[in-house]
């Protein structure tokens, strides 16, 4: 019985520890949502974005006029001022004629001088013309001349190689004759046989001479006969003396022969030698003649200084006929037309510069109401569109006639519109309006929930859920988009990660960032 006392109390009191923890985890709770931003939101809405252009203008003259006068002269008196009603009876500025006239006269003079110079160039053309004619029948009598002497010099280094080849060939026809090595050498052989055997028969003779001086007392008789044969066998040898050969005189004539031929053959080289220096020679006069002519007939050098003088002489004359015209006028400037003189770009003792010296409004033409819009503006406003124009004083729903770039500032346009008859004076200022209406988007939301990173790429946060410590919770999620279209309240969207079920944060009590824990604005 006490254990199950026991046990009741252990249960009541786990219980109650429970209830405890539940309220703990309850207000716990309450406090972390307490302190959640808190989030609006809204889905994408199918829709058009309406676009409300406004820009503030002024009224202009429709329609100018130039006054314009010789530049360059000075003025004397400025009788116009700005905002003058002027007539063309109205004298506007008036020249200074002491300047005019000496103007007058330096432009005489420089044409005076440009036509001196002209003349002297056709003068030099024409005598240019003359030396080239004359260089030019130069130029073939010499090339004529120079073949004729090559032709000449040619014709006489072949009569010279001709005759060269002429002697070469007599004196080759006729070589001397020699005797031949083979002859020379039996000659020469006999004629030593000849001599040993003289000596040897001389040399008996003188023994038997003294064989006989010496056996005169013992044997006279012997030694006479041995004498006497002795001095028959020389005898006879004497008489078929075999005289020593000599070819000098025929060595001499052949080496003479030979020379001359060398002489012959080495004219013939140089006659040869000769024809090829003269045909070279040939070639090349006539190659420097024949560019000579070719050189004389090219024709001259473009000078075209006499023809632009007197194209400036033409200009110079005719401004000059101004001047002349301003001067017999009195050097007074007028308008053409009535208007009112709205610049003026002349004073008193200056030069007049190129350009307009003074331009004046013509009111009887429609006035023009000028404005500029920003580049933004300019994807609604286009040529041809209707548009609400307020003068004050008058309401007119006016066409845009001119939209163009500012020449200025390429971020700006110009806008230009006619106005009726009647409607609008010059520097009234006035305002247009324009509301265009885009197509319909599927996809638009709230401007207020777009925002930009520091890429200046696009976001919106979106709600979607996670687990967290106290279970299921809200969080914000950065999803990025393409933005089509957008005025000051909503902006078009491109579909995709962005749905019509999507929930969009419009709105929250202070900042967040992704993966934020939110709750919804109670």
């Amino acid at each position: 019985m006490e254990l199950w006392k026991k046990q009741k109390k252990i249960g009541i009191a786990f219980v109650i520890f429970l209830t405890f923890m539940l309220l703990c985890t309850l207000i716990s709770r309450v406090v972390y949502v307490s302190k959640l931003p808190q989030v609006t939101v809204s889905t994408p809405q199918r829709m058009a974005i309406n676009h409300h252009v406004e820009a503030d203008g002024i009224v202009h003259q429709g329609r100018e006029y130039a006054v314009t006068a010789l530049s360059g002269l000075r003025v004397k008196t400025v009788y116009a001022n700005v905002g003058d009603r002027v007539e063309p009876s109205t004298l506007l500025f008036e020249l200074d004629m002491e300047d005019l006239k000496t103007q007058i006269q330096e432009r005489e003079l420089e044409i005076k001088k440009l036509q001196l110079q002209t003349a002297a160039m056709e003068q030099n053309r024409y005598l240019d013309t003359q030396r080239e004619g004359l260089e030019d029948t130069r130029a073939a009598e010499d090339y004529t001349r120079a073949e004729g002497k090559s032709e000449e010099a040619l014709n006489r280094a072949k009569e010279d190689l001709d005759k060269a080849e002429d002697d070469y060939d007599t004196h080759t026809e006729k070589p001397v004759k020699t005797t031949s090595k083979a002859e020379r050498e039996a000659q020469e052989a006999a004629y030593e046989a000849w001599a040993r055997r003289e000596a040897e028969l001389k040399s008996a003779l003188e023994r038997a001479q003294a064989s006989l001086s010496q056996n005169a007392l013992k044997d006279p008789e012997v030694a006479r006969t041995e004498l006497e044969k002795a001095q028959t066998a020389y005898d006879e040898h004497l008489k078929k003396e075999v005289k020593k050969p000599d070819f000098a005189a025929e060595d001499q004539e052949k080496s003479a022969w030979k020379e001359k031929k060398q002489s012959l053959e080495d004219a013939v080289t140089s006659a040869e030698r000769a024809l090829e220096d003269a045909e070279r020679s040939r070639t090349d006069n006539m190659l420097e003649a024949g560019r000579k002519v070719e050189d004389t007939s090219l024709p001259s050098n473009v000078d075209n200084t006499i023809e632009i003088n007197q194209l400036e002489i033409q200009a110079m004359q005719t401004k000059l006929a101004a001047y002349q015209k301003a001067l017999e006028s009195g050097g007074q400037i007028y308008p053409e037309a009535s208007g009112i003189v709205t610049r003026i770009q002349v004073s008193p003792g200056e030069r007049i510069a190129d350009g307009a010296a003074i331009v004046y409004a013509d009111l009887e033409s429609p006035m023009q109401f000028r404005t500029s819009i920003t580049k933004e503006q300019k994807k609604y406003v286009n040529q041809g569109d209707m548009v609400q124009l307020d003068l004050g004083s008058s309401d007119q729903e006016l066409p845009v006639d001119y939209v163009a770039e500012n020449e200025v500032n390429p971020e700006l346009y110009d806008v230009h519109m006619f106005l009726p008859d009647g409607i609008g004076t010059i520097g009234q200022s006035g305002s247009f309006q324009l509301d265009a209406q885009s197509d319909t988007f599927p996809c638009c939301i709230p401007i207020t929930a777009l925002y930009e990173d520091s890429n200046r790429r696009i976001f919106v946060y979106i709600v979607s859920e996670r687990a967290g410590i106290l279970g299921s919770e809200l969080v914000a999620e950065m999803v990025y988009v393409r933005v089509l279209d957008q005025n000051n309240t909503y902006a078009a969207l491109e579909e995709g990660l962005i749905t019509r079920e999507t929930e969009i944060i419009v709105h929250a009590t202070e900042a967040i960032e992704d993966r934020d824990v939110i709750r919804y604005q109670e």
